[in-house]
């Protein structure tokens, strides 16, 4: 980028963000500005600060230049203006993901309506070949709050670690399904992108998916900032599609875990 070109995605940056102080996170030697809430639903009225609050500022500007190029002035001004409220910061963080390794020539609409239940939006239509691909982003956290909890209550597991989590998977997948209508796969493919900071047990994650209805809901996708993700998909082909779209490698410990059961005895 010239410098031109950063100086204008500077001035994008809305003036509450822009005035926040920076500091450098010598554990993981990234620049990080605070600009979020504490987590405070814990016993004994403790409060967690951590990366809920404490955002990368190399993302902040990867999010703002890809919003930049990819909304008109209308849709970035309103991006922007809700960008800025601290409670649903890293929301809106999140839902541009999916969005900045795309090949630029493939055209996005953001927040289109007219494909879900109701009055629903949905976060991204992708114009990708050979079929469109109708992409809905969820962070969620209320799994890692329940970690924290048992944690702080003094559970363990037998190697003195934090306990393995035991919440029901199928939270990460409530209130997607009135995203969509029912569709095939052939027409246009329903991806959910789901952002979880606790790795979630396989079978029962594979479980939940499988729950879902599977006309409504083609392909699940968990990950975060990297191009390392887990995928669900009731349609090889759809996720053969979303990978190679969305510029995607598959990993197989990507937000996933095998709960370990005892042992049979002897």
């Amino acid at each position: 980028m010239s410098r031109e070109e950063i100086d204008e995605v500077i001035r994008l940056v809305p003036a509450p963000i822009l005035e926040e102080i920076c500091f450098l996170d010598r554990l993981t030697s990234l620049w990080r500005y605070d600009y979020g809430e504490p987590f405070d639903d814990l016993p004994g009225n403790v409060k967690v600060f951590g990366t809920n609050m404490y955002n990368e500022v190399d993302r902040l500007f990867d999010v703002i230049s890809c919003a930049r190029c990819r909304l008109d002035s209308d849709q970035r001004s309103n991006y922007l203006q809700r960008l800025a409220d601290r409670d649903n910061h890293q929301n809106l963080l999140f839902e541009f993901t999916p969005i900045l390794r795309l090949d630029f020539s493939v055209r996005v609409d953001y927040e289109v309506a007219g494909h879900a239940e109701g009055n629903n939006t949905v976060d991204w239509l992708i114009h990708s070949e050979p079929v469109p691909l109708l992409l809905d982003v969820k962070n969620r956290t209320r799994d890692l709050i329940e970690s924290l909890v048992r944690v702080q209550l003094g559970e363990r597991d037998p190697d003195g670690t934090g306990p393995a989590p035991t919440h029901d998977p199928s939270l990460l997948f409530r209130s997607v399904e009135p995203k969509f209508r029912k569709r095939s796969p052939s027409e246009i493919i329903q991806a959910v992108w789901i952002v979880t900071t606790i790795k979630q047990e396989e079978s029962e994650l594979q479980a939940a998916f499988a729950k879902l209805d599977a006309s409504r809901v083609h392909v699940a996708i968990f990950g975060d900032w990297g191009d390392d993700v887990h995928v669900l998909a009731n349609d090889t082909k759809a996720k053969e599609t979303v990978l190679k779209v969305l510029r995607l490698r598959e990993s197989s410990r990507r937000a996933v875990f095998q709960r370990i059961t005892d042992p049979v005895p002897c």
